[in-house]
């Protein structure tokens, strides 16, 4: 293979690459606001029908932790989403001085998504180790 030829393969798999990390990362902040807003939902009609109907219960500031919880999660994960949508704009291969550079932005990221599955499986911890039974 040829220097260039060897220059396009590389320009080319790393192309791929961030294709693979841009559709993960979509994926992933999808996932975090679709579990954190069906389990908002989900305490929601529980509080509102199963609660009368249930043999289980829950205390209500059990129920309101993991409501502030799922929130937060919620609020954390479109946070990312604006922030690497107004990073992108700002961000030009002419005038690298705009935007966040990528070693600040990307740790920024996937900190914004851990913190948002974080609250997910906090909120989830404070309604189960809260259930009880008469």
């Amino acid at each position: 293979m040829t220097q260039p030829e060897q220059k396009d393969v590389t320009l080319e798999w790393y192309k791929n690459n961030i294709q693979v990390t841009r559709e993960l990362s979509l994926f992933a902040l999808k996932s975090l606001v679709t579990l954190n807003s069906g389990a908002f939902v989900v305490l929601l009609t529980f509080v509102g029908n199963a609660a009368a109907q249930s043999a289980y219960s829950v205390p209500i500031t059990a129920l309101q932790t993991a409501m502030y919880a799922f929130l937060t999660g919620i609020v954390l994960a479109f946070l990312v989403i604006a922030f690497a949508y107004v990073n992108s704009i700002l961000m030009s291969p002419f005038d690298l001085k705009k935007g966040i550079n990528d070693k600040i932005a990307i740790p920024l990221y996937v900190l914004g998504g851990l913190t948002s599955l974080a609250s997910f499986v906090f909120g989830v911890v404070a309604i189960i180790g809260n259930v009880t039974h008469p």
